[in-house]
C-alpha cells in the first residue's frame, strides 16, 4: 500500500466518522474499503477508454481505486456536497458533481456531470434504507410508484436509475442486499432483470460491512437481453478473493435466484423441487401463526425437537407446532402440539389426523428438510429467518408410493424420539435413523446423501452430530 493510498484511507475514515449516525442511517450509507473496490474493478475487465460512473459515490472510493488503475474517464454524484469536495480533493483527474442521482432524470445528470455519452460502466455502493419516515425519494412521481411497487428501497431506485442511465451493452456492478435475490417485494425488479437484461455474475460477500444488518452480493448486469445459452457465473468472497461455485443458466430463473455452491447442489435442488409434491399441496392443512394470547400458550422457547421443555406432549389433536424463529444452526424445532393453543412466536401446523401430523414432524426434522430450507428457501442466510407458510409450503413430500412405503416406520422413529431421553446416546441413534429412513422416502443416491451431510454439516451446530 503506498503512501497515497494510506492517505486517502485516513482521510475518508475521517470523514466517513464526521457524518452523524441518523444521518448515514436515513441515507443508507456504509462505506466501502478500498480493497474490495479494487476487486470490483479488477473483476470487471474494464477496456482502457470505458467513461466509468459512480451515480452514489460518497468519498469516491471505487473511482479512486478507478484512477488507480489507470482509467481516465471517472465521473462521480453524490447529494452530499461535502462528500463531492472530499472527492474533488482526493481523487485527483475525476469529474464530481453533486446532484441527487435518485431524484433526478438522467438527462439532468448526465448534463450535470458535463457527459455527451452514457456511460460504459457504472459502478459502486449505492445507499440502501427503507424509504419511509426521515429517509425520502424525491422524484417524478411515475419513477416513485415503481420503487414503490418494487420493493421501496434507495438501492431499488438506484438500480432502476442506473439501468437508465447505463449505454446500451454498458454494464452495472452493485454491491446490494444479498434478500433481493428472494423477499418477495422486489420480484418485479428481479423479472425484469431475468428477462430483459444479462445478469452476469453474483458474488456473495456474506455480511461483510459491519453495523449493517443482513448479508450483500455483488450483482453485475448487461444492458442487454441475455443469449438463450447463458449462464450466470456464481461466486462468492473467501480468503479475500472472489471464488468461483457454478454457473446456472439464466433461463432457469423466472423469479427467485438461488446461490447454487456447486453442480451437485444445483442437481439436488432440481431433483427435490420438480420430482415431489409439496407440504403447500396438502389441501386439508393449514400453515400460519399461533394467535392465542392466553397465558398458558405455548410459546417458541417452551418447544425442543420432539417435545416441550416443560411439558408433557399431547395424546390427541391434530396440530405441529414449530418455533417461528429459524437459526441455520439449530435448523427446525417442532413438537406434536395436539389441541394445546400457541403464541405468536409459533408456526402451527394443522392436518386432517394426528398420525400425518407426527409423519411430517418426523420428515421436517431432517438433515435433508432442513438443508432444503437452509439453501433453497433462506437462500443460504446466516440470519435469523423465520418457519412462515411462504418457505415451509415449499418443502418437498415423498410421492405417495414412497410415503405409504416408509410412513409407519417413521411413525414409529417419532415415537421413540418422543419418548427418548433428550439428547441422550440412544435419542441420537434415533435421529440419525430417521435420517437414513427419510433419505430412502426420497430415493436419495448414495452419492447426494454424502453431499447433503457434508453440506448440513457446514451449516448446523456440532451439538447436532457430537453424539454420532
Amino acid at each position: 500500500m503506498g503512501l497515497a493510498q494510506n492517505a486517502y484511507i485516513e482521510a475518508s475514515n475521517v470523514y466517513e466518522t464526521s457524518l452523524e449516525e441518523n444521518y448515514k442511517k436515513n441515507n443508507g450509507i456504509f462505506y466501502t474499503d478500498v480493497s474490495l473496490a479494487e476487486k470490483m474493478i479488477s473483476e470487471l475487465k474494464i477496456p482502457e477508454n470505458s467513461i466509468i460512473l459512480d451515480p452514489c459515490c460518497g468519498a469516491g472510493v471505487f473511482l479512486y481505486a478507478a484512477k488507480k488503475r489507470g482509467y481516465d474517464s471517472v465521473f462521480g454524484a453524490d447529494q452530499d456536497a461535502d462528500a463531492i469536495k472530499f472527492c474533488i480533493e482526493n481523487t485527483q483527474g475525476g469529474t464530481f458533481a453533486t446532484i441527487d442521482t435518485l431524484g433526478k432524470k438522467p438527462k439532468d445528470i448526465l448534463e450535470k456531470l458535463g457527459l455527451q455519452q452514457k456511460p460504459n460502466y457504472i459502478i459502486g455502493n449505492p445507499p440502501y434504507a427503507p424509504i419511509t419516515g426521515d429517509t425520502k425519494l424525491d422524484s417524478d412521481y411515475l419513477f416513485t410508484r415503481k420503487v414503490v411497487d418494487t420493493g421501496n428501497n434507495l438501492f431499488i431506485a438506484a438500480i432502476m436509475r442506473a439501468l437508465e442511465i447505463i449505454a446500451d451493452n454498458g454494464i452495472i456492478s452493485y454491491i446490494i442486499p444479498k434478500n433481493f435475490l428472494h423477499v418477495s417485494s422486489y420480484s418485479n425488479l428481479r423479472k425484469e432483470l431475468l428477462s430483459d437484461k444479462t445478469i452476469l455474475s453474483i458474488i456473495d460477500i456474506g455480511a461483510y460491512f459491519k453495523n449493517v444488518r443482513g448479508e450483500q452480493i455483488i450483482i453485475t448486469i448487461k444492458n442487454c437481453v441475455c443469449d438463450e445459452k447463458h449462464k450466470i457465473s456464481l461466486k462468492k468472497f473467501s480468503n479475500n478473493r472472489f471464488v468461483n461455485m457454478v454457473k446456472i443458466p439464466q433461463k432457469f430463473y423466472k423469479d427467485e435466484i438461488l446461490l447454487f455452491t456447486c453442480s451437485e447442489d444445483f442437481s439436488t435442488y432440481k431433483k427435490l423441487t420438480k420430482s415431489y409434491q409439496h407440504l403447500g399441496d396438502l389441501r386439508n392443512g393449514y400453515v400460519g401463526r399461533g394467535k392465542s394470547a392466553s397465558p398458558d400458550a405455548i410459546s417458541g422457547k417452551d418447544i425442543r425437537k420432539f417435545g416441550y421443555k416443560n411439558r408433557e406432549i399431547p395424546t390427541e389433536g391434530n396440530i405441529i407446532f414449530l418455533q417461528n424463529i429459524y437459526s441455520a444452526e439449530a435448523g427446525v424445532i417442532a413438537t406434536f402440539g395436539g389441541n394445546l393453543e400457541a403464541s405468536q412466536t409459533v408456526t402451527i401446523f394443522t392436518d386432517g389426523d394426528k398420525k400425518m401430523c407426527r409423519y411430517i414432524l418426523g420428515i421436517l426434522h431432517s438433515k435433508l428438510i432442513n438443508l432444503y430450507l437452509i439453501k433453497y428457501c433462506y437462500n443460504h442466510s446466516k440470519l435469523t429467518m423465520h418457519t412462515d407458510a411462504k418457505y415451509l409450503k415449499k418443502i418437498p413430500l415423498p410421492n405417495n408410493e414412497l410415503q405409504t412405503k416408509y410412513f409407519d416406520t417413521i411413525l414409529r422413529l417419532v415415537n421413540d424420539l418422543e419418548t427418548i431421553e433428550y439428547m441422550s446416546q440412544n435419542w441420537f441413534n434415533k435421529l440419525e435413523e430417521l435420517n437414513q429412513i427419510v433419505y430412502r422416502a426420497y430415493n436419495i443416491s448414495d452419492k447426494e446423501e454424502n453431499f447433503i451431510n457434508t453440506e448440513i454439516k457446514k451449516i448446523q451446530s456440532k451439538r447436532w452430530y457430537i453424539n454420532e
